[in-house]
């Protein structure tokens, strides 16, 4: 349960956040992300997410799409993956195979 505190006039009240709404803040949070391969690649930058990937651009080009899921660990501005840095393309087509049309 995501909680998030709102101030009015000096009294603090508890709201809980919906299910839309946590998607909103997360997908914020992950926005501008380095994305940093296993092998300590730079693959490039988060510049959107939904509920269940990330789209990360490199260069002015590329854009990938992986799976939230694929996310190791947070170290400060960037996030690792479970991934090699040459396996990026393998990646994103087998994620990209789960997507109903």
């Amino acid at each position: 349960m995501l909680l998030r505190r709102v101030y009015h006039n000096k009294k603090t009240d508890i709201q809980i956040l919906s299910e839309t709404e946590k998607t909103v803040l997360e997908s914020e949070a992950l926005v501008n992300k380095k994305v940093i391969s296993s092998d300590f690649q730079e693959i490039g930058n988060v510049v959107s997410a939904d509920k269940d990937s990330l789209k990360i651009l490199r260069g002015s080009d590329n854009h990938y799409i992986i799976p939230k899921s694929r996310v190791l660990t947070f170290t400060g501005e960037n996030m690792q993956v479970d991934f090699r840095f040459n396996d990026l393309l393998l990646v994103e087509l087998a994620s990209l195979s789960y997507i109903e049309p």
